[in-house]
């Protein structure tokens, strides 16, 4: 069954690869526990991502995935496509789930407390 996360507890931050943080104090199924491969997130094998102005999917394996409430308000809009359009400049993000709302800037010290889950996602193309 998918993990609903609210809009308060998604967050989207810029970047070369873009980032998806979600608290969830909810285990996510099949979400590997976050790793790095020489400073870099291991992707997350079977996942994609859908993301849109007022919904994101992370759907994974055997009905796994994670529902993400979007934007409500037109002053947000800017913000999230930039942030959509740098998801499709590097092919998918950085998707993290942690159980509270900390900086996650230090990718070594989240991987090595074993708590995060997540790694890198890449995106569903479209097709229009």
């Amino acid at each position: 069954m998918p993990l609903y996360i609210s809009r308060e507890d998604a967050g989207y931050l810029g970047g070369a690869v873009p980032i998806l943080v979600l608290v969830s104090t909810e285990p996510v199924e099949r979400l590997p526990i976050f790793q790095l491969d020489a400073g870099r997130p291991l992707p997350c094998e079977g996942w994609q991502i859908l993301a849109g102005l007022t919904v994101s999917v992370v759907d994974g394996p055997d009905g796994s995935g994670i529902f993400v409430e979007g934007v409500v308000r037109p002053e947000e809009a800017e913000e999230r496509l930039a942030w959509l359009e740098a998801m499709d400049q590097a092919g998918g993000a950085v998707v993290l789930v942690v159980d509270s709302h900390v900086p996650v800037d230090n990718w070594t010290a989240l991987a090595d407390g074993g708590k995060a889950r997540g790694g890198f996602v890449p995106m569903v193309h479209r097709t229009d």
